[in-house]
């Protein structure tokens, strides 16, 4: 290969190369058995193309190149098996068309098998075998996503299109090794670019079709709340549960606040479920102003949030954010009323705090902790109260005693562990 064509191939190797990545990392990110299925997949695409652009042949000039031959004879049936044996999943083909179903099951096998059959044949005939094998697997491929687009599978159409570029890709990646040294620079790029186009689509249409699967899966799962978009409240107890594994591991202190709405059937009266869930929304922007976005914040149902504070520079922060929140919640604000016009009113809130060490308390005891002190702040000036360690009581958080620093704070805290209390009975929202 000259420069030209090493360049060529090279580019297309890395930027299909780079498909794969970004196919990885949905695999690693959605943690689905559909989007490691295409991950293997576009790996074994690339496979396929490395092996056949030339760039390897160069390399095993010196020791000889039977293990390429043996490679490239095994490759392409493997990747025909793996395509078609995937795309009847994709198509969902068991479920929905038998004829379809028949046919990928089939092919799939006579290609997995086929593949080392083909080392038996006389050499100049094995990788031609190869070649037809992983054709015809691409062609059914073709035919089923084009049938499955007349049975209303528009998403079908994105498949169909990939394996329309990656048929002439194939059969150019043949010729270009059955006749070595006798084309040109341009008819190796053309055939190189096919390759790029056809991975990219048919990545894309695979991580679509993953993604649709994923919503499905998830649909009543969802991490946030939809009304205030804050984290869900099974999401905030897996990361409390992980931040005290950290504050553990750190040595480092945290907090955890947490916001009642009292009385919400008031609310509801004057304002509908719209303008109550447009009170939740904007009381869950004024919280997480002072909290900072850092501090994952969640609805743990619905007229209760809470905050987890990670990091504090100082005890006397955790004053001073509670008394902050309890301000801002307290201001009034503008909701449309039932009849349209827009009014002011006031919300009734209580805001409590709960310091976290790695000492680890359980989560269940620290969330009833932290909304029993929003509950005590309702009879506080302030409206927010401190869990007082030593005796286990709701202070004022301008009265509670936090001194310095972190070591004399936890030199305060009691040695016995409180027997954790079960959680309260959660009200349903009308």
């Amino acid at each position: 290969m000259n420069a030209a064509e090493t360049m060529v191939w090279s580019a297309a190797s890395g930027s299909i190369g780079l498909v794969v990545l970004l196919g990885a990392a949905d695999a690693l990110y959605s943690r689905s058995k559909a989007s490691v299925q295409s991950l293997i997949y576009l790996s074994t695409c690339w496979l396929f193309f490395t092996l056949f652009s030339g760039l390897p042949a160069s390399l095993a000039s010196a020791t000889g190149q039977s293990w390429l031959h043996t490679a490239q004879v095994l490759v392409g049936p493997l990747c025909g098996s793996l395509g078609t044996y995937g795309a009847g999943h994709w198509l969902a083909a068991a479920k929905r068309d038998r004829l379809t179903d028949v046919s990928f099951r089939s092919i799939s096998a006579v290609c997995l098998a086929g593949g080392p059959l083909c080392l038996l044949l006389p050499s100049g005939l094995q990788l031609p075998a190869s070649g037809a094998l992983t054709v015809l697997s691409l062609s059914v491929a073709l035919w089923a996503a084009v049938r499955a687009t007349q049975q209303g599978d528009r998403l079908a159409w994105g498949l169909a299109a990939g394996c329309m570029l990656a048929l002439p890709l194939q059969l150019g990646l043949y010729w270009l090794t059955l006749q070595p040294g006798q084309q040109s620079i341009l008819l190796q790029a053309g055939v190189a670019l096919l390759g790029l186009l056809s991975v990219s689509v048919i990545g894309v249409t695979l991580w679509l079709r993953n993604h649709q699967d994923l919503q499905i899966r998830h649909a009543g799962q969802s991490r946030r709340d939809p009304t205030t978009q804050l984290y869900s409240s099974v999401v905030m107890v897996q990361k409390i549960i992980r931040a005290q594994r950290r504050l553990a591991r750190t040595r480092r202190d945290g907090a955890l606040m947490a916001v009642l709405v009292f009385e919400p059937e008031r609310l509801l009266a004057q304002v509908g479920q719209h303008g109550l869930n447009e009170i939740y929304a904007q009381l869950a922007r004024r919280m997480q102003r002072h909290t900072g976005v850092v501090n994952p914040a969640g609805r743990y149902y619905d007229r209760c949030f809470v905050v987890l504070i990670e990091s504090l520079h100082s005890p006397g922060w955790i004053r001073t954010l509670g008394l902050r929140v309890a301000s801002s919640l307290r201001r009034p604000m503008e909701v449309a009323s039932i009849g349209g016009e827009r009014i002011k009113l006031n919300v009734d809130i209580g805001v409590g705090m709960v310091h976290l060490t790695g000492a680890g308390k359980d989560v269940a005891q620290a969330l009833h902790d932290a909304e029993t002190m929003a509950s005590a702040a309702r009879g506080m000036r302030s409206r927010a109260a401190l869990l007082d360690e030593l005796s286990g009581q709701p202070v004022p958080v301008e009265n509670a005693e936090l001194g310095t620093s972190w070591h004399a704070l936890r030199a305060s805290r009691p040695h016995h562990v409180r027997a954790p209390h079960h959680l309260r009975h959660r009200k349903s929202a009308a």
